[in-house]
C-alpha cells in the first residue's frame, strides 16, 4: 500500500514520568492517548500504539490531512488545560501536565501489515524512516515535520510556511521541513472560560425546578437520568479529564444515524454548566445554565443559549433555531421537574 504514514509523539514523557507518581501518569498519559486516538477516528487508521506515541496510516496524500493533525493538536491541549483545572492533585504528574507537548512526523512512502500474536504491525523502509525521523534537529519540542515526499504536493501557501530542516542519517539524507505548532498551543492556552453571556444570547429563559441545586445539577448531568428525560434509547458517556465534567461527551442516541452530541466545555458544579451541541438544521449551539437556590425547596435556573447563522437564509434558520430550541427546552424542563417531585416523593 502506499500512503502517508503520520507519527504523534507526546513530547516531554520522560521527564514528566520521571520522579512522579506512576499510577498518575500512566493514567494521564491513557486519557491522553485516547484523547489523540478518537479524534484520529475515521479518517488515520491506528496501527501501532508504541508507549507514548501512535504510528498511523492513511490512503489521503493531500493538505487536508495537515488540518486532522492541526485540530488533533488543538483538542490535545485542550485536554490537557482541562486535566490542570479540573484536578486539586498535587502530586508532580498532575501539577506539571502543561509540561507535555505533541509533535507529528509525516512522510509518504509505501507500507505493508502483518500480525505478530494478532497485533497488526508496518513492514517496510518508508515505516523505517518515519520512526527514525523522530530523532531530528528540528528546534523546540511541538511541531509538523513533513518530508519532502509528503509535502511536494501540498499548496504553495502551505510550503511557504514550512520551515526547511534537512536531516542526515546512517540510511542518507532526508530533505525535509517543519510547521511551528507552538502558536496554536499558545492560543488555546489563553481561550477564556466558555459561557454565554445572556446579555448577548438568542435565547434567554427562567425555569424553576423543586428540589436543592445539587439534585436539579445531577439530573442535568447524569447519563442516565439524561436518558430518561430526553426520552431517547441510549446515551454513550465519555468521561472528561480525569474522570470530571469539564470536556465531557453525552452521544445521544436518537436511532439509526441519528447522535446528537452534548460536550461539556465548562462546568463549576452545582452553580453553572456550560455545553456544546451538535443540532440538527441549526449547526453548533452554546448553552450555559446557571443554578441558584430560591428558598429552601426551589432551585432557579437561568439559561441562555446562542448559535451562529449566516448568509441569505440566516432569518429562517434563526426563526427555525429559536422555535425548536423552545420546545425541546420546555419539554425536556417539564420532565426534569416531573421526575424530581417523584424522586422527592418515593423517599416520603
Amino acid at each position: 500500500m502506499e500512503g502517508l504514514l503520520v507519527m504523534a509523539d507526546i513530547s516531554g514523557y520522560t521527564a514528566f514520568v520521571a520522579g512522579s507518581e506512576a499510577d498518575h501518569s500512566q493514567e494521564i498519559l491513557a486519557e491522553l492517548m485516547e484523547a489523540i486516538s478518537r479524534s484520529f477516528g475515521g479518517k488515520l487508521m491506528v496501527d501501532q500504539v508504541e508507549g507514548d506515541a501512535l504510528c498511523c496510516t492513511t490512503e489521503r496524500t493531500d493538505v487536508g490531512v495537515t488540518d486532522w493533525l492541526r485540530e488533533t493538536y488543538r483538542i490535545f491541549h485542550r485536554r490537557l488545560r482541562d486535566i490542570r483545572s479540573a484536578t486539586t492533585c498535587p502530586c508532580r504528574a498532575c501539577a506539571t501536565v502543561q509540561d507535555l507537548g505533541l509533535k507529528f512526523v509525516v512522510h509518504r512512502g509505501s507500507f505493508s501489515r502483518y500480525e505478530v500474536a494478532g497485533r497488526v504491525q508496518l513492514h517496510g523502509n518508508d515505516v523505517n524512516l518515519v520512526h527514525r525521523l523522530l530523532k531530528n534537529t528540528v528546534p523546540g519540542r511541538e511541531y509538523l515535520l513533513a518530508t519532502a515526499a509528503a509535502s511536494s504536493t501540498w499548496p504553495e501557501s502551505l510550503r511557504t510556511e514550512l520551515v526547511a530542516a534537512p536531516q542526515r542519517y546512517d540510511i542518507g539524507d532526508v530533505d525535509a521541513s517543519y510547521l511551528d505548532l507552538r502558536p496554536i498551543r499558545e492560543a488555546v492556552w489563553s481561550e477564556e472560560a466558555p459561557a454565554v453571556d445572556p446579555a448577548t444570547a438568542k435565547l434567554r429563559g427562567t425555569t424553576r425546578f423543586p428540589g436543592t441545586p445539587e439534585e436539579v445539577f445531577r439530573y442535568f448531568t447524569d447519563p442516565k437520568l439524561r436518558q430518561i428525560w430526553m426520552g431517547v434509547p441510549r446515551v454513550d458517556f465519555q468521561p472528561g479529564a480525569r474522570g470530571s465534567l469539564v470536556g465531557a461527551e453525552y452521544h445521544c442516541i436518537h436511532g439509526p444515524n441519528q447522535t446528537t452530541v452534548f460536550k461539556i466545555l465548562g462546568c463549576n458544579a452545582p452553580s453553572e454548566i456550560t455545553m456544546q451541541i451538535g443540532f440538527p438544521f441549526v449547526g453548533t449551539v452554546w448553552r450555559t445554565d446557571r443554578i441558584e437556590a430560591e428558598g429552601p425547596s426551589t432551585t432557579r435556573v437561568d439559561t441562555a443559549i446562542s448559535w451562529q447563522a449566516s448568509g441569505i437564509a440566516s432569518p429562517v434558520l434563526n426563526f427555525m433555531a429559536s422555535r425548536m430550541l423552545r420546545r425541546y427546552g420546555a419539554l425536556y424542563d417539564k420532565r426534569v421537574a416531573e421526575m424530581i417531585q417523584e424522586s422527592a416523593r418515593e423517599r416520603v
